[in-house]
């Protein structure tokens, strides 16, 4: 049986790949035209928020690597949805490879957020544990913020393979 990381990672797989299943068939025009509701976002830029968050907290907090981020620059994205799609891969990569092999014996350890952190968690210490759960939570709740917005924008569903 995989270990909790490895479970982990799975899960934050498949938040990716229904994200990505959400871009499809939405116009570039659409992708990057905000709604009128107050303090909403652009497709692309919820999209780019997710993988920029699940970059930081996974790849950056857990893993360990360096990724450049600038949080509030992710809330006005602008790009090609072939250049989200590919990062996107390249997160679940990075996902598998730090967590698909991690033991649980780590979970509990202290996890260092860089002195360079934009996060807005107003917790100061977290540990590895709580950094994957967050990930996961936060993960989820703008992909209901993409699947949203993609219907309010009238689009239908995206047809969906079964997990």
């Amino acid at each position: 049986m995989p270990g909790t990381a490895a479970q982990i990672a799975n899960l934050l797989e498949s938040i990716a790949r229904d994200a990505m299943a959400q871009f499809e068939s939405i116009t570039p025009e659409d992708f990057s035209r905000k709604l009128t509701l107050p303090e909403s976002n652009t497709l692309f830029a919820m999209a780019t928020h997710l993988v920029g968050a699940g970059e930081f907290w996974v790849l950056v907090v857990v893993g360990k690597r360096e990724i450049p981020r600038n949080r509030q620059a992710e809330f006005f994205a602008t790009g090609q949805v072939e250049d989200l799609l590919a990062r996107y891969e390249r997160w679940i990569q990075g996902v598998h490879e730090v967590l698909d092999t991690f033991p649980d014996e780590r979970l509990d350890e202290q996890a260092e957020r860089p002195a360079t952190s934009q996060s807005t968690s107003t917790r100061e210490q977290v540990d590895v544990r709580d950094a994957l759960l967050h990930a996961v939570e936060h993960s989820a709740l703008h992909l209901g913020h993409i699947q949203l917005t993609r219907q309010l924008l009238g689009y239908a569903p995206p047809v969906m393979a079964a997990h």
